[in-house]
């Protein structure tokens, strides 16, 4: 989860902390999601996997339209993600060919066997399991991260 732009103030102490050492970690995750419900779970705005490198405003028309995971956006956009047009007008956007370049930078942050998952969902051949497992996730401490014993005498 991508924690800059968040305002923390608003919540409380615990609550503030808890995602304050949340960004004093180093996650890692398979490459991979063998699981059709979690990959369609995945947020597509602050997440940690998938890159909004197109910029703020376009990351505040996605939450305002209430697009946030990647089943959202296959909804509006279709199994292959190429529906750029469509999603360009449900955000209200002129621009198609931003939304074309994010749309190809989601696509080839996903797997062949994502895609194929996600292609089958879309074909009624495949429905989500709410049984799955959560995907797996370590968690280290970042020493990398700029003032990290600083940050932790703050928490």
């Amino acid at each position: 989860m991508d924690l800059k732009g968040l305002r923390l103030n608003n919540l409380s102490g615990f609550y503030g902390g808890l995602f304050k050492v949340w960004g004093l970690l180093r996650k890692e995750r398979p490459e991979c999601c063998g699981s059709l419900f979690w990959l369609l779970r995945e947020p597509v705005v602050r997440g940690s996997r998938f890159v909004c490198g197109v910029g703020p405003s376009l990351q505040q028309r996605l939450c305002e339209e209430r697009i946030l995971t990647l089943g959202q956006v296959v909804e509006v956009c279709g199994p292959r993600l190429d529906n750029a047009a469509g999603l360009a007008s449900r955000l209200s956007l002129r621009s198609v060919r931003v939304v074309s370049l994010l749309l190809q930078s989601w696509k080839q942050q996903l797997s062949q066997s994502e895609l194929a998952l996600i292609a089958a969902h879309c074909n009624g051949l495949k429905s989500p399991n709410d049984n799955d497992s959560f995907p797996e996730m370590r968690c280290f401490p970042d020493l990398s991260c700029e003032g990290f014993l600083l940050k932790l005498d703050n928490v």
